[in-house]
């Protein structure tokens, strides 16, 4: 026994095995120390490195034995004689090996006990480390990095309701979820993103999510110096999810609030104590929310009313169901009116339970004014207010993109186009990724000033934060036609139809449009699409009118016009517009228009009174389609007046109706004002044909338009259309049968 450990000793296996030990110690403490500040996963890879390392060590050892170094190279044990006078080179290298190894380790763990982590409980100690004022932090996906990789929507929910705590601070500038999620999976430096996002703190980390145990690992970093002015692991079980993810927005709040102003923070919404399983449905729901597509938008519904079953306390479940069915509303699955009303109790509850709730706030302020001002109007001194209104509550809900994007709303409607740009601009110094705001305002740039390619460059800006949201895709589209570019237009609206397949109003906007280009085989086809999927939805509806009125199928086009109107048809899409005109159109040609007038009283009492006062945009609609039935009549005294009575009140509801010369030439051809009426005309149809794309509908399908028609100032720009729109359709039939639709 002697003999082998002097044989050992003189082979230096024990000075070997010894210096490996120390190395492999010293890997597994960088491991554990370094490995949660890069957001990697310290446990799955440190046990993957220590399986590496202990069957390396027999290894190591048995090398050890076989060979020497020496200062003329490696050389077998065997081969080397003992009792020439060699220095030690072997052993004088492992001891210094040893030495070295155990001084790095030695300062490793000083600076993880005295630099790296606090040095109390207090885990916002350095955050004043770096300097004093911080008023904005970016809070980034955290990473899912769980075994099976399933647990996105737990790592996606815990950013959200971190995103929304850290918003609730006073003065804390923190951009909303589209902005900082169009970072998710993207391997940028933390300062690029917080040049993007103009942020001087960013925080991030990463979850693993296994069974009923979580760990969390977040750090707080300075982007001008990447210096990490906070760090923590979490390792909890699912029942106190709420209770880690309160230590987490407390630490980070905690170290904003000490440097932004010396003082502790105030409280943050504690969560603790709501059941585990509810807000893992609402985890899940919040991931088929922020889809905001047709097929996804039921799930999120259905998940959160899930989670409320579980408990019906839950805050944050009833905000987010609520701000669910505006979704839903948005993208056509219900009417505005059912949104309202099934939202609105969901929203008072909440402010109910918590008065200060900055969503909840800015949500019942944006549904105050748009109640009004799409029923009394826009500028009525009660939908005032309600903007006014909304102005203020910016102050208490500072970090909510859709507050900005609704007062932005406002001002446009009422032709303040500089203050609705003002105001997005506000809403993207706060969120500076927002697709919601740079969605409305690459609208303005394109509706409202003419300015199609920036607007076309703010979608695909918009595009690179929400790739899948089918809204930006149709606003793309639109700014390509009225760049006279119809192939890309449809190109866009072929791809929105791929990513939201369940979603009919698409293809009956292309069928619209394929319409517009004589293109009726294609039409239909897009027709059937949508009439399969929805067949009573405004859209699907309204563009089956139109086939029949283009067809001349003027018995079917009535009926199916009368049996909108009586159906009460939301005007989505100006489908109520379109029955409205379609119906008294369709029978002004089949030789029956003294019949109008009953049959709409039957849809608004009063309405062919010449004192009547419409109340809302349908009522608009429909009394301007009577209008036009009393001129057919040859009523002229009588509707002179009344259509003047009408213009007044479209000043009221609809402020801008007079820079939308199709309107103009209708109001002109009420008062059987033919040379306005052309003058209007002319300028209507003076532009290309991707502005023009309603241009057969507008002007061949209804039956009040025909004088306009036989003027030789008309008669030509229709065919110049006519010919334009044959050959955009051999370009798009190109496109279409070369499969080359990709944008």
């Amino acid at each position: 026994m002697t003999n082998l450990i002097e044989e050992l000793k003189q082979r230096n296996v024990l000075r070997t095995g010894a210096a490996y030990l120390v190395v492999s110690w010293f890997i597994l403490q960088f491991v554990e120390v370094v490995f949660p500040m890069l957001g990697l996963d310290d446990e799955v890879l440190g046990r993957n490195i220590l399986i590496v390392l202990a069957i390396g060590l027999p290894i190591t050892l048995l090398l050890s034995w076989l060979f020497e170094i020496t200062p003329q190279g490696i050389k077998r044990e065997s081969d080397i004689d003992r009792n020439a006078e060699t220095p030690p080179t072997r052993s004088r290298l492992m001891d210094r090996v040893i030495i070295v190894v155990l001084l790095i380790a030695v300062g490793l763990l000083l600076a993880d006990r005295f630099v790296l982590e606090p040095a109390s409980g207090d885990a916002d100690t350095t955050a004043t480390l770096a300097r004093d004022n911080y008023t904005s932090v970016a809070v980034l996906p955290f990473a899912d990095m769980s075994e099976d990789g399933n647990s996105a929507f737990f790592a996606d929910g815990l950013t959200e309701s971190l995103l929304h705590q850290l918003a609730q601070v006073p003065d804390l500038r923190v951009p909303a979820r589209t902005s900082v999620f169009s970072f998710r999976n993207r391997e940028i430096d933390v300062r690029e993103i917080a040049n993007s996002l103009n942020v001087e703190t960013v925080l991030d980390g990463s979850v693993r999510y296994s069974g009923d145990r979580i760990r969390i690992t977040a750090q707080l970093i300075e982007a001008e110096s990447g210096f990490q002015l906070w760090s923590k692991t979490f390792d909890k079980t699912l029942d106190d999810i709420f209770q880690v993810q309160d230590e987490i927005a407390d630490s980070v709040t905690n170290a904003l609030v000490a440097t932004l102003i010396g003082a502790p923070a105030t409280e943050t919404p504690q969560l603790a104590g709501i059941e585990g399983r509810a807000y893992e449905l609402y985890l899940k729901g919040l991931e088929q929310k922020n889809i905001a597509s047709y097929g996804s938008l039921p799930q999120a519904e259905s998940l959160f009313k899930q989670a409320l079953v579980v408990d019906s306390d839950f805050v944050d479940a009833k905000v987010d169901l609520a701000l669910v069915y505006y979704l839903q509303a948005e993208t056509g699955l219900i009417t505005w009116g059912a949104a309202h009303s099934q939202a609105q109790p969901l929203l008072e509850q909440v402010i109910k339970q918590d008065a200060d709730n900055p969503r909840a706030l800015a949500q019942l302020a944006i549904v105050e004014w748009q109640s009004l001002a799409f029923t009394v109007g826009p500028n009525d001194p009660r939908s005032v207010e309600a903007a006014a209104a909304m102005e203020e509550t910016v102050a208490l809900a500072p970090n909510v993109p859709a507050l900005f994007a609704t007062l932005s709303v406002a001002a446009a409607i009422t032709q303040r186009n500089d203050d609705a740009l003002l105001w997005l601009e506000r809403g993207l110094a706060v969120d500076p990724l927002s697709a919601r705001l740079l969605l409305s305002k690459g609208r303005i740039l394109l509706e409202a000033l003419d300015r199609p390619a920036e607007a076309a460059v703010v979608f695909d800006k918009a595009r690179q934060s929400a790739p899948d949201w089918t809204a930006v895709d149709l606003a793309s589209a639109n700014a390509a036609f009225a760049m006279n570019d119809i192939t890309s237009g449809l190109r866009w609206y072929l791809r929105a139809m791929d990513t939201d397949p369940e979603d009919h109003e698409i293809p009956a906007m292309t069928a619209r449009v394929y319409s517009g280009l004589g293109m009726d085989e294609e039409a239909d086809t897009m027709a059937l699409r949508a009439s399969t999927i929805a067949p009573s939805a405004p859209w699907t509806r309204s563009m089956l009118l139109v086939r029949q009125l283009g067809a001349g199928n003027l018995e079917r086009a009535a009926t199916m016009a009368e049996q909108m109107l009586r159906d009460e048809i939301q005007d989505r899409g100006f489908a109520w517009g379109m029955a409205s005109f379609g119906y008294v159109s369709a029978m002004i040609d089949l030789g029956r228009v003294d019949d109008v007038g009953p049959f709409l009283e039957t849809v608004r009492e009063g309405i062919t009174s010449d004192s009547y006062q419409p109340t809302g945009l349908k009522e608009v609609s429909l009394r301007f389609a009577f209008l036009h039935a009393m001129v057919a009549q040859e009523r002229f005294d009588e509707v002179e007046p009344m259509s003047l009575a009408m213009e007044a009140h479209l000043d009221q509801i609809f402020p801008g109706w007079r820079q939308d010369d199709f309107l103009v030439v209708n109001v002109y051809l009420t008062r059987g004002d033919i040379d306005k009426a052309i003058e209007h005309a002319q300028m209507d149809l003076s532009g290309n044909l991707g502005s023009n794309l309603s241009w057969r509908f507008n002007y061949l399908y209804f039956a009040w338009m025909r004088p306009l028609l036989k003027d030789q100032r008309i008669e030509p720009m229709i065919a110049d259309l006519e010919s334009k729109s044959t050959r955009a359709a051999i370009d798009v039939r190109a496109m279409l049968e070369s499969g080359n639709s990709e944008t």
